[in-house]
């Protein structure tokens, strides 16, 4: 890409957050295996974190383009979707985190016991990895330098 005075930054975070959109989207799954992860809450909540995934994940890569051609909406609404998105699961984390502990116990779940204890592991450090990016990209898109780049 020639040099148009972009901030690099900006550049890795709009790849990266049509990555991540990509992620979110392909992880969501069956609305079976996502409600699992969300008992005993009742059934709209649950939908409306099922269709929030989905809105953040295509979102994620439609924003991410527009941040691409510097359009100061896709800024505004991803750090909008991302605070929303770290809010619910610092709320919910718990939750999830003991619901998937719980269906890794089970057969159903196809991974060895004696491995259960290292998936449960490597989930909850993706978990804080996820926070932290999601963090960054609040952080980076309200710099004020970064702001004034967008029109």
């Amino acid at each position: 890409m020639p040099d148009d005075g972009m901030p690099k930054g900006v550049r890795i975070y709009g790849v990266l957050l049509i990555l991540y959109g990509l992620y979110n989207l392909v992880g969501l799954g069956s609305y079976g295996q996502f409600s699992m992860m969300f008992r005993p809450l009742v059934t709209p909540v649950v939908i409306a974190i099922y269709g929030f995934t989905a809105l953040y994940g295509i979102c994620g890569v439609y924003c991410g383009i527009k941040i691409l051609r510097l359009e100061d909406w896709a800024r505004r609404l991803m750090v909008v979707m991302t605070a929303v998105s770290v809010t619910v699961g610092l709320l919910l984390n718990r939750l999830v985190m003991g619901n998937f502990m719980e269906f890794l116990a089970q057969e159903a779940s196809q991974v060895p016991p004696d491995m259960a204890g290292s998936v449960y592991r490597f989930a909850v450090i993706l978990t804080v990895l996820v926070t932290l990016f999601e963090l960054s990209i609040i952080y980076y898109f309200t710099r004020p330098g970064i702001t004034r780049q967008f029109s």
